[in-house]
């Protein structure tokens, strides 16, 4: 499994608009792609304008076909559109070996 990591920083005001963005467009768009495994928002709690999204894919292969998604090519403008900086990070899921 792979683990993408959004950071999200939204322009002042727009923080309301953003997670609403998530939960009535993002999410339904992500939940329906092949592979699809979850996505958490996050806001952090020390930070007035600190967000994360993380999204959790079968394969790299399948995030990507998201990615390439009518969903995400009309979502995702829109996301960007509200925030000031984004970045994001990708990780592998490391299995336990069979031996422990």
């Amino acid at each position: 499994m792979i683990e993408l990591h959004i950071l999200l920083e939204p322009h002042a005001g727009k923080e309301i608009e953003l997670e609403s963005l998530y939960w009535n467009e993002y999410v339904p768009g992500i939940k329906i792609q092949k592979g699809f495994q979850r996505s958490t928002l996050l806001k952090n709690r020390d930070a007035m304008r600190e967000y994360q999204i993380i999204i959790t894919f079968d394969s790299e292969e399948l995030r990507l076909r998201w990615v390439d998604s009518r969903e995400h090519t009309e979502v995702w403008p829109k996301v960007t559109a509200l925030c000031q900086r984004v970045s994001w990070s990708g990780f592998d899921s490391v299995e336990k070996p069979g031996n422990l």
